[in-house]
């Protein structure tokens, strides 16, 4: 960086320095000389959003690809407003994403609803959905906040930030004096020896891996370790990827989650939780019964976490590379726990299975070289259990704790701009209509995406929900819910199109050029296993024979 640098043209120089090569977002008056900025640099890209939220949505993809840095911008009021949802989501995933945007005048400090037109209080909207936010008023403490925001977003566990500038200080000369400098975590000692007794003692232990592992960037560490000790290992839904890198994976747990995982996890003494924030409803009576059995240890580095009380759990703060660089796993697995493991899983590996987890199935191994990209409803569930199916090792993409329904389009446009890659989009005819704007983009840049809509003309998540009331709304069509002829709409948008009721109906499909698949599925199934309120974690429903469980359990 050098000196004689206007504020826009800094944080340009900042955000490539850091790795961001492609910026999203839609112009703007107050916006408008950032965007030349970007325009000018060499090495960063300014990419046309048709939706802000999705501009938000774009840059959680590129980011989450490899919990880089990315960058989302927006004009003022309705601009900023609508990135708020893709800022919880990089908030909820911790994804360290700097939001820009800019205003022309102050935020009424008087009674009145607007002092000005389209300005509003920014920090105040999104300062418990960022680590750090912040008003930019003039050019001399400019270089300070950027580099602090930058620093925010990438140290500890990482998170989304808003940059709010005065528009009039874009093209203001700056002194350049500093550098984003690494923040350090303080480097206590950390006494392992009760982790070790519990170890020592243990008869079934698991591991429990879930993001955060990824974002610490100890996945192939971790897995080369916990590979010589045989100890079985399970992971929270979203990071299933991650599990194919151990050899004794035995999927993920949940209320929707494997029976036979949710079942290893019920007769584990001793959970080991590493980059899984564990985060079960406190008052839940399933997981109160699946832990009261057995010791968990649990390693964290965010303090608001730790105070979270789990039941029967040894708590350490730590960062997590540190504790994989320095924790020596003293154990050689019992053959009794491991050979009950491979015996759950063979019993229950193919329960819940439906034509749309088979049809999903036969996709991901056509397609194992993809990026798969899934959104949100019944959907991604089914896609889950696809994956485990499947066997292929494809890096996965959700919306993990936010559950933010329509992401996914936008999602697969930030990863591919990061990967460089072919993407299958898994995606459900509600979730399809809530940002297929963004087809827009992918069509008029070409993007490698698979598109593929599971379409069983009901928002079939919430109508399993409404089951329980007796009745529908806005659910099914005769109740309110309806969608388009997606024919018309891939052909509106010069998009490939096929229709399809099984994976033998499909050939010809380019994996150069967008496409669209509208796989007509079953409206009438349901989101399958489930884990009532109050049953134990492998007691789930549907009930299996019986003759399966005593089958195990003898």
């Amino acid at each position: 960086v050098g000196n004689n640098m206007n504020v826009a043209e800094y944080l340009v120089k900042k955000l490539k320095n850091n790795g961001v090569n492609h910026a999203f977002g839609i112009p703007g008056g107050v916006i408008i000389d950032f965007l030349y900025a970007l325009d000018k640099e060499d090495g960063i890209y300014p990419h046309l959003s048709y939706h802000e939220q999705c501009s938000a949505f774009e840059a959680n993809g590129y980011s989450q690809a490899e919990h880089g840095l990315a960058c989302a911008y927006a004009t003022r009021g309705p601009g900023f407003t609508n990135l708020v949802t893709g800022i919880a989501d990089a908030y909820a995933d911790s994804l360290p994403v700097v939001f820009i945007t800019a205003h022309a005048g102050n935020a009424s400090q008087n009674k009145q609803r607007f002092e000005q037109e389209q300005e509003m209080n920014t920090v105040d909207i999104v300062k418990n959905i960022t680590k750090y936010a912040v008003v930019v008023e003039n050019e001399y403490e400019a270089e300070k906040i950027i580099n602090k925001a930058f620093q925010e977003a990438l140290s500890g566990r990482k998170g989304p930030v808003l940059l709010d500038f005065c528009s009039s200080i874009w093209k203001k000369e700056i002194d350049i004096s500093g550098h984003i400098n690494e923040c350090e975590l303080k480097k206590d000692t950390v006494n392992y020896d009760s982790v070790y007794e519990m170890l020592k003692e243990a008869h079934k232990p698991v591991v429990l891996i879930g993001d955060g592992i990824r974002q610490a960037g100890v996945e192939i560490q971790l897995s080369k370790i916990i590979n010589k000790t045989n100890i079985p290992v399970l992971s929270s839904r979203g990071s299933q990827d991650s599990g194919r890198l151990f050899d004794n994976y035995y999927g993920y747990i949940g209320s929707h989650g494997l029976r036979y995982s949710n079942y290893i996890f019920s007769e584990a003494d001793l959970v080991i939780a590493l980059g899984n924030r564990m985060a079960f409803p406190l008052n839940s009576e399933s997981y109160k019964k699946a832990l009261e059995n057995k010791k968990i240890v649990r390693i964290e580095c965010d303090s608001r976490e730790i105070q979270r009380s789990i039941l029967n759990t040894y708590t350490i703060k730590n960062d997590l590379k540190r504790f994989v660089e320095e924790f020596d796993f003293k154990i050689n697995c019992s053959s009794n726990w491991t050979n009950l493991c491979c015996l759950v899983k063979k019993k229950l590996m193919y329960c819940d299975c439906n034509s749309t987890v088979d049809f999903l199935c036969q996709i991901f191994k056509e397609y194992k070289d993809s990026d798969l990209v899934m959104d949100v409803g019944n959907n991604e569930f089914w896609a889950s259990k696809a994956y485990e199916l499947s066997g292929v090792k494809a890096r996965t993409y959700y919306s993990k704790s936010f559950g933010a329904l329509g992401c996914s389009l936008a999602k697969s446009i930030g990863v591919f701009y990061k990967n460089k890659k072919h993407i299958v989009c898994v995606i459900g005819d509600q979730g399809f209509q809530l940002n297929m704007q963004e087809l827009q983009f992918i069509s008029r840049e070409k993007i490698p995406v698979l598109m593929l809509i599971i379409n069983n003309r009901i928002s079939g998540m919430i109508k399993d929900r409404e089951k329980r009331e007796g009745y529908a709304v806005h659910t099914t069509y005769d109740s309110g819910y309806s969608s388009p002829d997606f024919k018309l709409i891939a052909a509106a948008y010069d998009i490939g199109y096929v229709k399809a009721d099984s994976f033998n109906n499909l050939k010809d499909i380019p994996d150069n050029n967008p496409f669209i698949i509208d796989f007509c599925a079953d409206s009438q199934l349901t989101l399958e296993p489930s884990l009532p309120r109050g049953r134990k974690m492998y007691d789930m429903v549907p009930e299996l024979d019986k003759y399966i469980l005593d089958d195990i359990r003898h």
